[in-house]
Formats: structure tokens, C-alpha cells, sequence
């Protein structure tokens, strides 16, 4: 008596199966605008600074020059000048010397006391230092007569003039350090970001 076995199935692999993958591709990474930011700030405030301190130190030189130019000599220390009521003059003699001086206004009387403000300028290639100062009390001619013939007499010299033009170097020089720095640190960030992209 025999016994049949059932015959042998055919092997079969299961059906490879396909997994949705989850995720994407990283998203490109953002260009930083610090660099830019920077390179414009610092060439705006080097531009700025060169152009505000040349404006300020022209006028500030121009302002001083023109009270320098009002300066005159007084033959023989003896001489007049105009001035206007309230003008305050200062009278000049070559450094290291001094005169004394009796000035009388249009009206004979004296004038009022100047100004405490020491000025010095430069004659023929001299310096020249004040000595005194009066203001005008009143408008007209006023006669100065001094016991030295060496002699000048004019405005103070303008500090606001002297400042103007040390301030317009200043500002340029640290502005546009300033500006010149903010430039230069961008322009190197923009290429350490750029060799590492």
C-alpha cells in the first residue's frame, strides 16, 4: 500500500515591496544680507564724511580768512577806521611787542572794553598777536593814535571759523575711517560666505 505525497509547491519569492519614502531634500540655504548691509553703511558714511568735512572745513577756513583780510596797519601807529555801533575790533602788534593806544569814537568820547579773545595773524610774514580790544559805541570814524608805528587793527580772529574747519578735518578723518572699516569687514564677510557656498 502506498501513500502519495502532494507534490512540491514552486518557490516563489514575495513580490518586492515599494515604501513610500518620508522626507525631502534639504532647502538651499539663505544668503545672509549682513554683508551687503554692512558694505553700504560703511560706503555711505565714508562718502558723507568726506563730502560734510570738506563742506565744513572750506566754509570754516573761508570765514576765518575773510576776518584776516579785514586787518590793517596803521601808518605810523596813527590812523582811522569805520566801524559800526556795537562792532568789537582788536588792535594787533608784531609778537613780542605791545604799544599803548588812546582811541576816541566819532562822538569824542571812548570806546566801550572789547573782547578778552586773544587773536594772532600773520603780516608781511609775521606773526602778529593783539594786544587790546574796544567795541564801537557808535557808527562813524573812530581815531586810534598809538605810541608805536607798528601798529594793526581789525576783528577778532573767528573761532567759530577755526573750529568749523578743525572740525570738518576731524570728521573727515574719523568718518571716513569709520566708513572705510564698516566697508572692509563686509567685503570680507561677503567672500568667507561665498567660499563656504
Amino acid at each position: 500500500m502506498s501513500t502519495s505525497q502532494p507534490a512540491p509547491q514552486p518557490h516563489s519569492d514575495p513580490a518586492p515591496s515599494f515604501a513610500p519614502e518620508f522626507g525631502s531634500a534639504p532647502a538651499p540655504r539663505k544668503k545672509s544680507k549682513g554683508p551687503t548691509i554692512l558694505m553700504v553703511l560703511g560706503g555711505i558714511i565714508l562718502l558723507l564724511s568726506l563730502i560734510i568735512g570738506t563742506i565744513l572745513t572750506v566754509v570754516g577756513v573761508g570765514n576765518t580768512a575773510d576776518g584776516l583780510s579785514e586787518i590793517e596797519q596803521l601808518p605810523g601807529g596813527s590812523g582811522s577806521i569805520t566801524a559800526e555801533e556795537g562792532d568789537v575790533l582788536q588792535l594787533y602788534a608784531p609778537e613780542g611787542t605791545t604799544a599803548t593806544c588812546t582811541i576816541m569814537t566819532p562822538d569824542g568820547a571812548e570806546p566801550g572794553p572789547g573782547t578778552n579773545q586773544s587773536s594772532s595773524t600773520t603780516i608781511d610774514g609775521a606773526t602778529w598777536v593783539s594786544f587790546d580790544s574796544f567795541e564801537a559805541t557808535a557808527t562813524g570814524e573812530h581815531q586810534i593814535d598809538c605810541d608805536s608805528p607798528q601798529v594793526a587793527v581789525g576783528p577778532p580772529v573767528s573761532l567759530g571759523g577755526i573750529f568749523g574747519a578743525i572740525g570738518g578735518v576731524l570728521l573727515g578723518i574719523g568718518g571716513g575711517i569709520l566708513g572705510f572699516l564698516l566697508l572692509l569687514a563686509g567685503l570680507i564677510w561677503w567672500l568667507v560666505t561665498r567660499k563656504k557656498d
